[in-house]
C-alpha cells in the first residue's frame, strides 16, 4: 500500500518558498482556496518528484516561479507497505539532483534517470497509471463518464493493473472454446451408439455358450496363399478379357 505523507516545495508554478502540506493526517485531504491560488498544481508538483514529468506536459523551465526564476526544489516522504522512503529533487539552472532514502539510507543511484526507474519499480506503478490515480481533472472525468464501455473496461484495466487477469481470462476462455468442442464432439458419439443401440435391439439377451473355433494348421495357410493366388489369376484374366472386348468393339 501506498502512502503519501509530506509534501514540502520551494518556487514551483505560483508558490514561493517554504510551502508543506501533509498528506496523511486524515483520509481526505481538501484543498480549499480561490481560483489562481495554486490548487491544481500539487498534484503535478508530486508527479514531478516522482516521476519527473507532469501529465500537463508542462516544461522543466516553466515548473520554476518565473518572479523568482531560482530553480526550484521538492520533497516528499512516503511509505509503500512497511518501508518508509523519502526522495528530495533540487533543480537549478538546466542540472537536477535526486536523492532518494530507504528507511534513512541513501538508495539513490549515479544518474537521476536511474533513481526515477528505482522510485518506479518501488511504487509499482507506472506514470500513466499513477497519474489516473491520483489526479483526475474534471475533463479526463468527463471522458470517462461518457466513454464507450470498451473504453472504460480499458481505463479501469490499466489503473487497477489487471493485464494479467485479462491475459489468464483469454487463456481460460480459450482452452473453455477447446473443451466445449471436445465434449460435443464426444456427446455426438454417444448418441450415436446410443441410436445404434436403440434401432439393433436384441430379442435374446441370453450369453451364449463360447463356441471352439477349428484350429488353424499349416495345411489350412498353404490352402489360403493357394486360393489368394488363384484368385489373383483369376482378376488378372478377367481384366485382360475385359480388355479384348473393347479392342473388339473399336
Amino acid at each position: 500500500m501506498i502512502i503519501l505523507k509530506k509534501l514540502k516545495w520551494d518556487n514551483c508554478f505560483s508558490h514561493g518558498k517554504e510551502n508543506n502540506l501533509d498528506l496523511d493526517n486524515s483520509t481526505l485531504t481538501q484543498l480549499v482556496g480561490t481560483n489562481g491560488t495554486g490548487k491544481s498544481s500539487l498534484p503535478l508538483i508530486i508527479e514531478e518528484v516522482l516521476y519527473n514529468k507532469n501529465s500537463k506536459g508542462i516544461k522543466k523551465a516553466d515548473i520554476q516561479n518565473r518572479f523568482r526564476n531560482a530553480g526550484y526544489s521538492i520533497n516528499l516522504t512516503f511509505s509503500v507497505d512497511a518501508r518508509e522512503y523519502e526522495i528530495d529533487v533540487n533543480r537549478s539552472r538546466g542540472s537536477i539532483k535526486v536523492k532518494l532514502y530507504e528507511d534513512g539510507e541513501d538508495i539513490s543511484s549515479h544518474t537521476a534517470t536511474n533513481t526515477y526507474k528505482t522510485v518506479q519499480e518501488i511504487l509499482g506503478l507506472d506514470f500513466k497509471t499513477f497519474t489516473q490515480l491520483v489526479y483526475q481533472n474534471t475533463n479526463a472525468s468527463l471522458q470517462f463518464l461518457t466513454a464507450t464501455d470498451a473504453n472504460r473496461k480499458k481505463f479501469l484495466i490499466e489503473l487497477l493493473n489487471l493485464e494479467d487477469y485479462v491475459e489468464y481470462y483469454d487463456v481460460f476462455r480459450e482452452l473453455s472454446r477447446q473443451m466445449g468442442q471436445e465434449i460435443s464432439a464426444l456427446d455426438g458419439k454417444e448418441k450415436t451408439i446410443v441410436k445404434w443401440l436403440n434401432d439393433n435391439k436384441l430379442d435374446d439377451t441370453t450369453i451364449a455358450p463360447m463356441k471352439k473355433l477349428p484350429e488353424y494348421s499349416e495345411i489350412d495357410e498353404k490352402e489360403l496363399r493357394s486360393l489368394s493366388i488363384d484368385f489373383e489369376n483369376i482378376a488378372e484374366k478377367n481384366q485382360k478379357i475385359n480388355e479384348n472386348n473393347t479392342y473388339k468393339q473399336l
